[in-house]
């Protein structure tokens, strides 16, 4: 036998007087526009005494008849539907319309449009019926109408960001260059009136040709010329106070019996050797700290191997490996490998679990059995066929509590909706049980 499912219904009334939250009702009775027939309620919102406060409608026969009377003909109260070609045959709506229409002709209302803020303009009556224009004006940018700039004078402006120009003016020419020479004395030369002279010294000549001055001493001077002197001769010590010079070429051997003394920020020896008789050489000569020292030591170009001393440690640091048969001396950092621990060690496990390796110096294996700590007290065997068993797991997986509990006989509770969850048993007369499988033979919502 099929299962009957049925809703609250009625064949005399409309609105049904109680209606549950969620339940449904139908009322059969033949609608008459205000007896509330042919409808299907659901109740909603809060039960007072087992009835919804609002009933719902949401459908019905009355609903449907609506929807089948549906014309595209021009029909009081009844539902417009567009016909084959998409159209419907009401020829006037008589209400006015809100919302958008695809054209209009003109605007019911004309109305003036301004332009402010950067120009201003008005358009005057407008409301479609005609095109219309008017003068644009710009806003004036605060800077006085005028000319800018001559020949003593160079013109000077403000832009804002939109391109405008919010100030004007003009500065006078720079007329005035300043000349100083090798002893300290300067002179002041006006461009507009005075003659600027270059002159010649001892072995120097000076042409102009071709807007420039050229400045020459009778032989090429360029990094790959030959240069002749006819004599040079350097007696004690030679410094930069004795040569002054870009670069120095000496395509020869160049002696020098005093001493030698470059100032300067770099000094660069270009050769395949170079040998040193002193047994000892000094970095950072003028350094009187450690700290004035940081950074002094070695650098190979091309390997990026450096060999530098940190005043903060007091070390020498290499940036790449070092290789010798023997380092004689205490050594701190890692090594790769180690024969043994020097001092023996005891290694501990505790918490979850504990154990104890003794002597460990890395000369031999050594084994410990490990014991987990106790975290439930109550063992043993839990759940059957009557009792459910429960148990606590921690974040690490450990059962910390077991125990069974007895599973209940299902009841009503006692308040609407509470129940205790538990074995149930069935009513034959409305349900059929066959081998575990529950069948409701028939619900029925009952009428009103």
């Amino acid at each position: 036998m099929a299962s009957i499912l049925r809703i609250k219904r009625s064949e005399v009334s409309g609105n049904p007087a109680v209606l549950g939250a969620g339940e449904l009702a139908y009322s059969g009775l033949t609608d008459n526009g205000s007896n509330g027939g042919d409808r299907l309620y659901i109740g909603m919102g809060t039960e007072t005494a087992g009835n919804a406060v609002n009933h719902v409608i949401i459908g019905g026969k009355r609903y449907t008849d609506l929807v089948d009377a549906a014309t595209n003909a021009n029909t009081a109260s009844a539902i417009v539907k567009r016909d084959a070609s998409g159209n419907f045959s009401a020829t006037m709506i008589t209400s006015n319309l809100t919302g958008n229409a695809s054209t209009a002709t003109t605007w019911q209302t004309a109305r003036d449009l301004s332009l402010t803020g950067d120009a201003t303009a008005t358009f005057t009556g407008v409301n479609g019926s005609a095109n219309i224009s008017t003068a644009l004006t710009l806003a004036a940018s605060g800077v006085t109408a005028g000319s800018y700039g001559s020949t003593t004078q160079i013109p000077t402006f403000t832009v804002d960001a939109k391109g405008r120009l919010t100030a004007a003016g003009t500065v006078n020419v720079a007329t005035t260059l300043t000349v100083i020479g090798t002893s300290g004395l300067s002179e002041s030369i006006n461009l507009l009136t005075d003659t600027f002279l270059v002159a010649a010294g001892t072995g120097v000549t000076t042409t102009t040709g071709s807007k420039r001055i050229t400045v020459s001493i009778g032989q090429d001077v360029s990094t790959t010329a030959n240069v002749t002197f006819n004599n040079v001769t350097v007696n004690g010590t030679l410094s930069s106070d004795d040569i002054t010079a870009a670069n120095i070429s000496v395509a020869g051997n160049a002696t020098i019996t005093g001493n030698l003394t470059v100032q300067g920020t770099t000094t660069t020896v270009n050769s395949t050797a170079v040998s040193i008789a002193d047994v000892n050489i000094t970095l950072a000569k003028d350094a009187t700290t450690a700290a004035q020292a940081n950074g002094a030591g070695l650098t190979v170009a091309g390997a990026s191997a450096t060999i530098l001393y940190t005043s903060s440690t007091d070390t020498w640091d290499f940036n790449k490996n070092i290789t010798a048969p023997n380092f004689t001396g205490g050594v701190s950092g890692n090594a790769s490998t180690a024969t043994t621990w020097q001092t023996a060690r005891d290694l501990s496990l505790t918490g979850d679990a504990t154990a104890t390796l003794t002597g460990v110096n890395g000369s031999a294996n050594v084994s410990a059995a490990l014991t987990l700590a106790t975290v439930n007290s109550n063992v043993g065997s839990f759940g059957d066929s009557v009792t459910v068993p429960s148990f606590t797991v921690n974040a690490k997986g450990l059962i910390t509590a077991a125990s069974a509990t007895a599973i209940p006989t299902a009841t009503a509770g006692a308040t609407s909706g509470a129940a205790t969850k538990g074995l149930v048993s069935f009513y034959n007369g409305d349900f059929t049980v066959t081998s575990g499988y529950v069948t409701i033979n028939s619900v029925d919502g009952g009428t009103y």
